[in-house]
C-alpha cells in the first residue's frame, strides 16, 4: 500500500519560506507551530512533508531526472538548436526549472528543521519512536543539503527553520564543509535508524528510509566527495565500508530480471522478494482526480514518447533521447547479410528503445514500429513504459522514481575498493553479478557464440539458421555466413539466442521438423544424421524426414521436395556469460574503465551519469566527444569494413541538435548556476563562477 505523502499541509507556506517574497506572500493560516505537534500522528504528517518535498515538479516529478540530471554522453535533450536550456548547457541562472529545484531543495531542508526544533513538544514519544522520527528527519535533510552541494558547489548549510524575512539572508559554506556535515549527519541517521530496516518495514516499501538506505547512500556521498572537484580520498575507504554494510545486511539481491525493476517502478510494485529497489520517490494518478499533484508529471517523462491516449496508456512526452555512445556500449554481433545487430547484453533493448509509437487513439491502441538497427540517434529511453502501469490517467504517472538500487550498491563498492587496492576478486565478482544478470544468467537465457569447426559440402546458398540436437533455448541463434566450393568458410552471429543449455551438436542450416512450411532453395538439415539438403520444391514437411543420399524425395512421401546436396557444416557453441576478460581486470586503470561503462549501461537514465563525469573529471570531454560523434561519425568499424557511424548527411536533423550540447558545454558547467531568485533575495549569496 502506497504510503500517503500529503499533498498539503496547511501551515507548509510559512515553514517553507525559501525567499523574502515567499515570506511576505504567504498568507496567515490557522495552523501554527504553537498549537501543532500535539501527537505522534501529528509528527508523522509533518514528516511526510519533508518527504514531500522530493514529489515537487522540478525534483523528482520531473524537472530533476529530465533536465538537471541528464544532457551527457547517455542522453541528450532533443530541444531545438536555439533553446536556452539547462539540458543544453545554456541556461541561465534565470531558469525557472533550476530555480524551482534549489526552492525544492530548501523546502524540504526548512521543512526537516522545523520538525528536530519542535519534536521534543510530541508527548508521550517513545525513545525508540522518537529515534526514529530523528534518524529519518536527520538523513532528509542531510540527502537535500547532499543534492544542492552536489549541483551547486558551496551553498547555505541551513540547520535552523527560516521564521522572519531577515533569515533569508544566509552565508555559503564552502562545499567541502557542506560535505562533511552531510556524511555526519547520515552518520548520526544511520545509528538513530539502526532498528527500522528493510524486515521491520511491515508490509515492506521502498519509499520509507530504512538503515540500509541510509548505508547506501552515505557511500554514494563518500563516493562523490572522494571525486572532483573535492579529491578527498580518504573517503574512499568509508564508501567501501558503508557500501559493505549494505551487501552483509543480507536484505538485499539482485532481481534475477532486469526488466522487472522497472515495471515494477510503473506499476507501484514493492520488489518485495529482492528488494533491489532501496528507495524510491513514490507517486500516485488517481484518473477521478487528474490534478492531483502527487503524480509523476506525463509532460516530462522517461519513457518512449506518445502524445496521446489510448486504452492501454496514457501520454508519455519525453524530452530527450539515447545517443550513439550509450548504444554501442553494449556489446553485440553486426551480420551484414541479415542487417542486423542484435545484442547478448539483456539490457540494452530494455534500456534503449527498439521500437517507437504511431497511431492509436482512445478506442485504438498505438502500433509500435520496429526502429532500423542503424539509427543511432532517435531512440527514446525504454525502461519505464506508460503501457506497463496499472492506473490509466493521462496526465499523470504512478510510477515510482528510484534513488537507490543495490545494483549501484555492488558497483560503488567495486569502485571504491579499486581506488584503494587495484582489481581484487571481490570486486571483479560483483561485477560479474550484474554482468550475469544481463546476460541472462540469472534467468537461464543466455546467448551463445558460435565456432565454426567444419565447413561442410554442398552448400550453393549461404545458411542463416541454424540445426541443433539437445539444450534449451527460448530463442534460436540465427547467423551470418560465406561460402567457397561448396563449403562454409566463416559465420558471424546475427541473432544470439537465449539458451539454458547449449546443444550438444550443431549443424549450419534450417532444421528439418515435421508439419513445417519450406521454400524453394532453403539449406535443410536432418539432425538424426546431419545430411544437407536444398529444397527444390516448396511445401510442408510430413512425418517422413530425407534421409537419402542421392537425388530427390518424392513428394508424396516427404511433402516438400528435399535434394541431397552434401553434409552440413558444423560449429560448436559456448555461453556468453558477461564474464569479465583478464585484460578488463589487468589493472587500476583497466577495472576503473569496466565500472564507469558499465555504470552508464546499468544506471543510465536514473540521474547518476552526468553526476559521476563529474566526479571522475570527465563531463566536458564526454559531452564534447558525444557531439564530435553525432556530427563525424566515428573511426569504429564492423567486421566486414563498413564505418559503423557515418559522417551526418544533412543538417537540423537530431544529430545536429545531439552535437549541440557538445557545442555549448565549458568548465563552468560542472556546476548550475545559483537561481537569480537566491541571488536578489540572499544578500550574502554568491553567483557560481561563468555565470556572474
Amino acid at each position: 500500500m502506497k504510503k500517503k505523502i500529503l499533498a498539503l499541509i496547511a501551515f507548509s507556506g510559512i515553514l517553507s519560506i525559501s525567499s523574502c517574497t515567499d515570506f511576505l506572500d504567504t498568507k496567515p493560516t490557522t495552523n501554527t507551530l504553537e498549537t501543532y505537534f500535539n501527537n505522534e500522528a501529528e509528527l508523522n504528517t509533518y514528516l511526510n512533508s519533508v518527504y514531500d518535498a522530493m514529489n515537487q515538479a522540478n525534483f523528482y516529478s520531473s524537472g530533476y531526472q529530465m533536465i538537471t540530471a541528464q544532457s551527457t554522453d547517455e542522453a541528450y535533450n532533443r530541444s531545438g538548436l536555439n533553446a536556452t536550456t539547462m539540458g543544453t548547457y545554456t541556461g541561465l541562472p534565470s531558469d525557472g526549472a533550476n530555480s524551482s529545484f534549489w526552492n525544492s531543495l530548501y523546502i524540504g531542508i526548512n521543512r526537516a528543521n522545523t520538525v528536530l526544533e519542535n519534536i521534543d513538544k510530541v508527548p508521550n514519544l517513545t525513545p525508540e519512536r522518537k529515534n526514529i522520527f530523528l534518524g529519518e528527519t536527520r538523513f532528509l535533510r542531510a540527502y537535500y543539503l547532499f543534492l544542492a552541494t552536489q549541483w551547486y558547489g558551496d551553498v547555505p548549510l541551513r540547520t535552523k527553520s527560516v521564521k522572519t524575512p531577515q533569515d533569508t539572508h544566509f552565508a555559503f559554506t564552502p562545499q567541502k564543509e557542506v560535505y562533511d556535515f552531510v556524511i555526519a549527519e547520515m552518520t548520526a541517521a544511520e545509528q538513530l535508524l539502526s532498528k527500522q530496516t528493510p524486515a521491520t518495514i511491515v508490509p515492506y516499501q521502498s519509499g520509507r528510509i530504512t538503515n540500509t538506505t541510509v548505508q547506501g547512500i552515505l557511500a554514494r556521498a563518500c563516493l562523490y566527495a572522494a571525486g572532483n572537484p573535492l579529491n578527498d580520498t580518504k573517503r574512499y575507504a568509508e564508501a567501501k565500508a558503508w557500501a559493505q554494510k549494505v551487501i552483509a545486511s543480507g536484505f538485499h539481491k539482485l532481481n534475477p530480471n532486469f526488466e522487472q525493476i522497472f515495471i515494477n517502478h510503473s506499476q507501484d510494485l514493492y520488489d518485495v522478494a529482492f528488494k533491489e529497489s532501496m528507495w524510491e520517490v513514490e507517486f500516485k494518478a488517481d484518473p477521478n482526480n487528474p490534478d492531483l499533484r502527487e503524480a509523476l508529471n506525463a509532460n516530462a517523462m522517461l519513457c518512449p514518447q506518445y502524445n496521446g491516449q489510448t486504452p492501454s496508456m496514457g501520454k508519455g512526452l519525453c524530452q530527450v533521447l539515447t545517443t550513439a555512445v550509450l548504444y554501442r556500449s553494449y556489446e553485440s554481433f553486426y551480420n551484414p547479410t541479415r542487417s542486423t545487430d542484435l545484442s547478448p547484453d539483456k539490457r540494452r533493448d530494455i534500456c534503449v528503445n527498439p521500437w517507437s509509437y504511431s497511431g492509436g487513439n482512445l478506442t485504438t491502441d498505438a502500433v509500435k514500429n520496429p526502429v532500423a538497427w542503424n539509427v543511432w540517434w532517435g531512440r527514446w529511453p525504454g525502461k519505464w513504459k506508460r503501457e506497463n502501469e496499472f492506473v490509466k490517467e493521462n496526465n499523470g504517472s504512478p510510477q515510482n522514481w528510484p534513488i537507490l538500487r543495490y545494483a549501484d550498491v555492488l558497483l560503488m563498492y567495486a569502485e571504491a575498493d579499486n581506488e584503494i587496492n587495484g582489481p581484487t576478486p571481490q570486486s571483479i565478482e560483483l561485477v560479474n553479478q550484474i554482468r550475469a544478470r544481463a546476460y541472462g544468467s540469472l534467468t537461464s537465457t543466455n546467448s551463445i557464440v558460435l565456432t565454426l569447426t567444419s565447413g561442410g559440402s554442398g552448400y550453393t546458398i549461404a545458411p542463416t539458421e541454424i540445426t541443433t540436437v539437445g539444450g534449451s533455448s527460448s530463442v534460436k541463434a540465427t547467423i551470418g555466413s560465406t561460402i567457397a566450393g561448396g563449403a562454409v568458410t566463416s559465420l558471424t552471429m546475427s541473432n544470439p539466442g537465449a539458451y539454458a543449455s547449449l546443444p550438444t551438436t550443431i549443424y549450419l542450416g534450417t532444421q528439418w521438423e515435421a508439419n513445417k512450411a519450406f521454400l524453394v532453395n532453403t539449406n535443410v538439415v536432418n539432425p538424426a544424421n546431419g545430411l544437407l539438403y536444398r529444397v527444390t520444391t516448396a511445401g510442408t514437411s510430413t512425418s517422413v524426414a530425407p534421409t537419402h543420399t542421392s537425388g530427390a524425395s518424392a513428394a508424396a512421401s516427404t511433402g516438400a521436395v528435399f535434394t541431397y546436396i552434401g553434409v552440413a557444416a558444423t560449429a560448436t557453441a559456448v555461453k556468453m556469460t558477461g564474464a569479465l576478460t583478464s585484460a578488463q581486470t589487468a589493472n587500476k586503470d583497466e577495472f576503473r574503465k569496466v565500472i564507469q561503462d558499465e555504470r552508464m549501461r546499468e544506471l543510465c537514465y536514473e540521474g547518476f551519469r552526468k553526476r559521476d563525469l563529474i566526479r571522475w573529471g570527465m563531463l566536458v570531454q564526454k559531452v564534447k566527444e558525444m557531439g564530435d560523434l553525432a556530427v563525424n561519425g566515428s573511426l569504429e568499424r564492423f567486421p566486414n569494413g563498413n564505418q559503423i557511424i557515418h559522417i551526418a548527411s544533412n543538417s537540423g536533423s537530431l544529430r545536429d541538435i545531439a552535437a549541440n550540447s557538445g557545442k555549448n558545454i565549458s568548465d563552468r558547467w560542472n556546476l548550475l548556476p545559483i537561481p537569480l531568485d537566491e541571488i536578489s533575495n540572499n544578500r550574502l549569496a554568491k553567483q557560481n563562477p561563468g555565470f556572474q
